[in-house]
């Protein structure tokens, strides 16, 4: 009936219950991750970050290299007591690298 599926889960599920954000894919289906996050609050105290172009069929990047707009993101989640978990699916670099240069992205932040 038009509304976000993570909505009817907020309503349906036991507030026990925590959700684990895939914030890149959640901009790849069209949402906006700073709100999802926020939305979701302490509900989802682990968010995976990844970054690049944003869509299927392009390899994903270091964080900070791409589209997502991490720092809204994390103030949106109020990142205290979250887990930033670097995810990536494929990376068109070396994997190693791109692991590193999004550790240090998010340490600087």
């Amino acid at each position: 009936n038009g509304r976000l599926v993570h909505h009817v889960m907020l309503e349906m599920l036991d507030p026990g219950i925590f959700f684990e954000v895939d914030t890149y894919w959640v901009k790849v289906g069209g949402s906006d991750p700073s709100e999802v996050v926020k939305n979701l609050g302490d509900r989802a105290p682990l968010l995976h970050i990844k970054d690049g172009p944003a869509n299927r069929e392009e390899p994903m990047t270091a964080v900070g290299d791409g589209v997502m707009d991490i720092p809204a993101m994390l103030k949106a989640a109020g990142a205290k007591d979250k887990w930033l978990i670097v995810e990536l699916d494929r990376c068109g670099t070396d994997m190693l690298e791109a692991v590193k240069k999004s550790y240090d992205y998010l340490a600087k932040l």
